[in-house]
C-alpha cells in the first residue's frame, strides 16, 4: 500500500508466493543496468522481531521512496522484491533457482545488528527432520517387545556430539527434539528431531557433513533395531559470495557519513541472501541499531527493534543502501569491477 500510495506499482504473490511482492521503482528503457532491492519481513516464533526484520523492510521502502523521488537523476532500472520466510523455508531460494536475479546487476538489502558491517561472510547450511519409528510396548510389563524410537534419536544426538572433533572450523550441528513421547511408562513408537548442519561453504555441507550425518543416523537406527528417515525441511542455504570491490564501496559509504564500521572476517549467522549471491552480485550489509551487548534472535533485541532507537537505524540503513547505488551509477568503472569480481 505504501508502495503504491507514492507512485511505485507494487504486485502482490510474486513468483507465486503468496507474501512476496514486486514493485518497479525505477524503469529507465534506455538504460541495460538493473538493480534489485530486497526486503524482509517475518518475525521468529515466541520472540518476534529479534532478527530487526521489521526495521529491515523499512530501510528498503525508504530507500526505495527516496529513489523514485529523484528517479529523473537516474539512469538505471531499480526494482523492489518483497522475499519472505528467510527465517525458516528461504524463499529467496527458489527465486534464484528460478532465474528471478539472472538479469540484475546488483542486489542488495541491509540487516540489522549491534555494530555497522560493510558485509556479512555467511555459513551454508541444510536443515533435516529426524523421523525414528520403534515398536510400542509398556515400559515396564513387556519393554522387551518394544523397540524404542526414542533411543535411536538420542543416540544420533551422541553420535553429532562426536562428528563435532573432526569437522573444520565453522562447522556446526544444531537443533532440538520435536516428539519424544508422552508418557514414562511406553516404549515410543515415534521420535522426531529437526536439525541444522553448517558450514562456511555449501559444497562441505552437502559432499561431506550430511552424508557423514545419514551414515550415523542410520547407524543409529541399526544399534536400537528401529527405523529412521532424513527429510529434507526448507531449501539449502548458500553460504556468501563476498565481492571486496562492493565492500569497499559500502565502506566508503559507511565512512562517509560518520558510520564507524567493523569488517567481519568470520562467517557467522546464515541467509538466503547467500544464494542470491551465486546469482548475481549481492550485498547484505548491517547497521547498528544498538550498542548494547545483545545478542540476535533474543527477547531483549526484539524490544529493542520495536523501539524509538529503530529510526536512526532504519534512516542509516537506507542512507547505505541508495550511498552504495550512487556510487555505482554515477561510476560505471565500479560497476563493472564488481561484476568482473562476480564473473
Amino acid at each position: 500500500e505504501i508502495l503504491n500510495k507514492y507512485g511505485i506499482e507494487a504486485k502482490e504473490n510474486f513468483f507465486n508466493i503468496e507474501t512476496a511482492f514486486f514493485g518497479k521503482v525505477v524503469e529507465k528503457k534506455d538504460s541495460d543496468v538493473n538493480i534489485a532491492i530486497l526486503t524482509e519481513y517475518d518475525a521468529l516464533p515466541e520472540v518476534g522481531h529479534a532478527c530487526g526484520h521489521s526495521a529491515s523492510a523499512s530501510i528498503s521502502l525508504l530507500a526505495a521512496l527516496a529513489l523514485k523521488d529523484n528517479e529523473e537523476f537516474i539512469n538505471a532500472n531499480i526494482d523492489i522484491i518483497g522475499t519472505p520466510d528467510e527465517e525458516d523455508m528461504g524463499m529467496k531460494i527458489p527465486m534464484a533457482d528460478g532465474g528471478v536475479f539472472d538479469k540484475y546487476d546488483c542486489a542488495i538489502m541491509v540487516h540489522l545488528d549491534t555494530k555497522n558491517v560493510p558485509n556479512w561472510r555467511m555459513l551454508a547450511f541444510e536443515t533435516y527432520e529426524l523421523e525414528f519409528t520403534g515398536k510400542p510396548s509398556h515400559a515396564a510389563a513387556s519393554p522387551w517387545e518394544g523397540r524404542s524410537a526414542l533411543d535411536g534419536l538420542m543416540l544420533s544426538i551422541h553420535a553429532f556430539d562426536m562428528m563435532r572433533k573432526c569437522m573444520k572450523p565453522y562447522t556446526i550441528i544444531e537443533g532440538f527434539i520435536q516428539e519424544g513421547g508422552v508418557a514414562t511408562n511406553i516404549i515410543h513408537e515415534k521420535a522426531r528431531g529437526k536439525y541444522t548442519f553448517r558450514s562456511d561453504s555449501a559444497k562441505y555441507v552437502r559432499e561431506e557433513i550430511v552424508p557423514w550425518a545419514k551414515d550415523a543416523i542410520n547407524g543409529c537406527a541399526m544399534a536400537t533395531q528401529t527405523k529412521v528417515e532424513m527429510v529434507p525441511f526448507g531449501y539449502p542455504f548458500s553460504d556468501m559470495k563476498y565481492l571486496q570491490s562492493g565492500v569497499d564501496i559500502i565502506q566508503d559509504v559507511m565512512s562517509d557519513y560518520g558510520m564507524d564500521y567493523v569488517v567481519m572476517d568470520k562467517p557467522g549467522a546464515s541467509s538466503d541472501m547467500g544464494n542470491v549471491s551465486y546469482r548475481c552480485p549481492a550485498f547484505h550489509p548491517s547497521v547498528a541499531i544498538t550498542t548494547e551487548d545483545l545478542a540476535l534472535h533474543t527477547k531483549e533485541f526484539a524490544e529493542v527493534v520495536i523501539s524509538e532507537k529503530s529510526k536512526p537505524c532504519i534512516v542509516n540503513g537506507a542512507t547505505v543502501i541508495d550511498g552504495f547505488l550512487a556510487r555505482i551509477l554515477e561510476d560505471p568503472e565500479k560497476l563493472k569491477a564488481i561484476k568482473e569480481e562476480f564473473n
